[in-house]
Order: C-alpha cells, then structure tokens, then sequence
C-alpha cells in the first residue's frame, strides 16, 4: 500500500488504541501512586508509523477510555495531559527516523529518559499530589521505583517491537 489514507490511519490508530487500553487495565499493575505496565507499546507504534500528534492523541484517548469503563477512581485530567505527552515524545524520537542498527537503542535511550525522568517521574507525580492532595516530595519518593521499571521496560521492549513488528510493516517509513 503507497498512500495511506484517513480511514486506514484511523482504523490503525484505534486499534492501537483498543490495544494500548486492554494492557493498561488487564496487563498491567496499577495503585493510586503506581503504574507498571506494558500499555505504552502500541503507542509506539502509533508514533513510529503517524507522527507525534497520532501518538499523543492516541494515548490520551486511550487513557481517557480506560477511565470510564475501568475506572480505577476519578479521571485525572493531569495523568491525560502527562501521557499525552509521552506519545509526543515517542513520534518526535522515532517519527521517519533511521532506526536501523544501534540507532533504536539510541532513540529507546533518549525516549525513555524523557519519558521516565521529567514526563512520569515529576509531571506524573504532581498530577496525582494535585489531584489526591498528597505531598508532592512523599509522592515523589514513592515513585522513583516505578519510574525506573518503567525506564528499564522501554529501554528493553521498544527496539524489540521495532524490530519484531514496526520495522517489517509495509507502510513503514523512515524518510
């Protein structure tokens, strides 16, 4: 297929979607202060097949429906926003990038500091101290693990689903 049209990208991005909300809620370990899970995967895909605005919007949907037909409390407008940007972050990392060889390991490296470190470790956690009324440095404590479980998945699972699945796509593209 040479042209991708609305429909297709659409349908794709949904079921990335679908995907992305069935790992969140069933296949992954979830608390008030703690997430760990898989779900950020099909997002990636997302961004390395349609771009940063595909996958930020994607993640934020997919957040925003797992709320509301499995909800773990109140939708947390802030934890949308945070993961929304994670989706950015991926497509502005991997979006038409050559990704061959060492060059995924480079990009999972810098996705994943970003990701981790400014994005899930501080704006995550200043979305839930907001939102719960918790202190902001007892939270912050409590979250350091998950944020390095979370680094250390992306680092191991994106060049795996780069190389298992994105890059054999027929409408991959690199440039």
């Amino acid at each position: 297929m040479k042209t991708k049209n609305n429909t297709y990208v659409i349908v794709i991005v949904a079921l990335m979607i679908a995907l992305e909300v069935i790992l969140n809620r069933f296949a992954g370990i979830t608390t008030e202060a703690i997430h760990v899970g898989i779900d950020f995967l099909p997002i990636v895909v997302v961004a390395m097949l349609f771009g940063p605005l595909w996958a930020g919007i994607a993640y934020a949907i997919g957040d925003l429906i797992g709320a509301v037909l499995f909800p773990y409390g109140a939708i947390n407008p802030g934890i949308t926003i945070t993961l929304a940007l994670v989706g950015i972050t991926y497509g502005i990392v991997f979006f038409r990038k050559d990704l061959s060889g060492k060059k995924i390991i480079w990009g999972s490296l810098i996705a994943s500091l970003i990701t981790a470190v400014p994005i899930k470790l501080f704006g995550t956690t200043l979305a839930l101290a907001l939102f719960y009324g918790t202190p902001y440095n007892i939270l912050l404590v409590t979250r350091i693990p998950n944020c390095a479980i979370f680094f250390v998945a992306q680092m191991i699972l994106i060049p795996i689903i780069y190389k298992l699945v994105v890059s054999k796509l027929p409408i991959y593209k690199t440039s």
